[in-house]
């Protein structure tokens, strides 16, 4: 195999599996570099009419080598290609050998003036997964010049776009912004989550000769389709399909009940038992197939209503009064059922926060990983991350790989899960990490992440039932809720997307191909 389609690296896991390739493998540093030249060509050879003229922005390592050696290819099939180098004394040596090979091919100096407007494409092979500062000088005057051009022509970058940390994603300084990003052997971490992501335009994945399974199998994962989930039972009923209680809804945020319920139901549950308020009781023909419980009665006896729900959902649209603080505790130390989940999800994870003590955002995910039960799934969007780790949100955002890591320290081996929700939502736990390729920006509307709560709590019954980790089924519910939202922007849009959606497309999330849930209003 030599790309892994299901999984992320970070340039330190490609770096390692390069090295082995050319050491331990015996395959030579020339055959990766024309390897992978050939799989861009063959990109742009299928997206771009000949003998349409193409120029290569090419550094002085091996990324550049990449790019001289897709301009001696292109050439050779009938384009005509000028390559611009960067200046300077010092390149690898494997650019030094495919400039010297590169015969039919002009070469020209980089300058800032660059005529865009004579070129149909641009391939950027400036900078690699190496690169870990700020653009500057005549790179940065380049990109910044291309990005303004009045006649801008398709841009092919090559492994990742100059400018782009491969390992978080961040913009140093100034990026390319590629139509196309062509990367190899496995996705890269920084194209993977945003603004990265944003940069790289479609991402294909292509072959540069070494070989995936030598990749850290200790490597993150991707989530990129549902994953297999396992077959209901033919002879189940609704106690074998999922006992759910759900501890949701308040007076101000019925809705979040609903929501919550109807996508638990709708991802499996066989019985979901909701604990709330009489104004989301007066609500409940939404959802006849709740059984419902007062906040008073649970609080009374929170063992004797929770007996036999092996899953535990408590937040969405909870508050944070009193009376929610005592219902989180009821959730927290009601079974010892060591098998039983419990998921936390919005205003819980408020009330959580407020319970921690330590100055560090390690110091409090120790604290708090001591003070969950063993089992369970913290599903923060970045402001109630930021309240649980005393970091801002601008500081999560830029450290997310980091924080990540500090969770798999902190929770030392038991099955906590945390969800870090975004545009590039993370699921980390079982010591792995899936970066979330499914899902949408018109999935950023209120009630989108009660839904993904409800799913979650279904879904994870399969870990109650030993059949999956807590850790997988968050990721699957992750996927799920993903791509039911791209099946509803598929049809009704991005910007008229709204929660509810997400419950009517999540038939064809589980495999249903043409069954849609009609709407409330239908």
């Amino acid at each position: 195999m030599t790309i892994a389609m299901d999984r992320c690296a970070t340039p330190t896991m490609i770096r390692e599996a390069e090295e082995w390739a050319m050491n331990g493998g015996g395959i030579a540093e020339r055959r990766l570099i024309e390897t992978a030249a050939q799989a861009v060509a063959d990109v742009i050879c299928n997206r771009v009419p000949k003998p349409m003229r193409g120029a290569v922005l090419a550094g002085r390592g091996n990324n550049g080598a990449d790019g001289v050696a897709t301009a001696r290819f292109l050439s050779g099939r009938g384009y005509s290609v000028d390559v611009y180098e960067m200046p300077g004394d010092r390149c690898s040596e494997g650019f030094s050998e495919q400039r010297e090979a590169a015969e039919n091919v002009r070469f020209l100096p980089m300058t800032a003036d660059i005529p865009w407007g004579e070129y149909g494409f641009v391939v950027d092979a400036m900078f690699g997964i190496g690169l870990n500062r700020e653009l500057r000088g005549i790179a940065a005057d380049v990109v910044r010049s291309l990005e303004n051009a009045n006649t801008r022509p398709k841009v092919f970058s090559v492994d990742v776009p100059s400018g782009i940390d491969a390992l978080d994603g961040a913009v140093l300084g100034v990026a390319v912004k590629a139509d196309v990003t062509v990367t190899f052997t496995a996705k890269k971490t920084g194209i993977v989550l945003y603004p990265g992501r944003a940069y790289a335009g479609e991402c294909i994945l292509a072959d540069a000769g070494v070989p995936a399974e030598e990749i850290s199998q200790n490597g993150y994962r991707l989530l990129s389709k549902v994953p297999e989930l396992p077959k209901r039972d033919p002879a189940g009923h609704k106690g074998t399909f999922g006992r759910i209680l759900l501890v949701c809804g308040s007076d101000g945020a019925p809705g979040a009940a609903i929501l919550a319920t109807r996508s638990c139901y709708r991802s499996g549950a066989g019985l979901c038992k909701l604990v709330s308020v009489p104004t989301v009781f007066a609500e409940i023909g939404k959802i006849p197939e709740a059984v419902v419980c007062t906040r008073e009665k649970f609080t009374a006896d929170p063992a004797g209503e929770g007996n036999g729900f092996g899953v535990r959902l408590i937040g969405p649209g909870l508050g944070t009064d009193p009376e929610a603080e005592k219902l989180l505790d009821c959730v927290m130390h009601d079974t010892d059922d060591e098998r039983s989940v419990t998921v936390f999800d919005a205003d819980a994870l408020n009330l959580l926060a407020k319970r921690l003590n330590g100055t560090t955002a390690a110091e409090r995910m120790k604290e708090l990983a001591e003070m969950l039960p063993t089992r369970a799934v913290l599903t923060p969007h970045p402001a109630e991350l930021s309240r649980l780790l005393r970091r801002s949100v601008s500081e999560i955002a830029e450290n997310r790989l980091e924080i990540a890591n500090e969770w798999l320290s902190a929770v030392n081996g038991r099955e906590q899960v945390l969800v870090m929700k975004d545009a590039a939502t993370m699921v980390v736990g079982d010591g792995t990490i899936w970066f979330n390729e499914t899902g949408n920006d018109g999935m950023g509307t209120a009630g989108s992440g009660d839904v993904l709560a409800g799913i979650t709590a279904a879904v994870t019954w399969q870990a109650y039932r030993g059949t999956r980790t807590t850790a997988e089924c968050a990721a699957a519910a992750v996927a799920l809720h993903g791509t039911a939202g791209d099946f509803a922007a598929a049809e009704i849009g991005r910007t008229s997307l709204m929660a509810g959606d997400l419950v009517r497309y999540l038939p064809r999330a589980f495999g249903a191909p043409s069954a849609v849930e009609k709407g409330t209003d239908d």
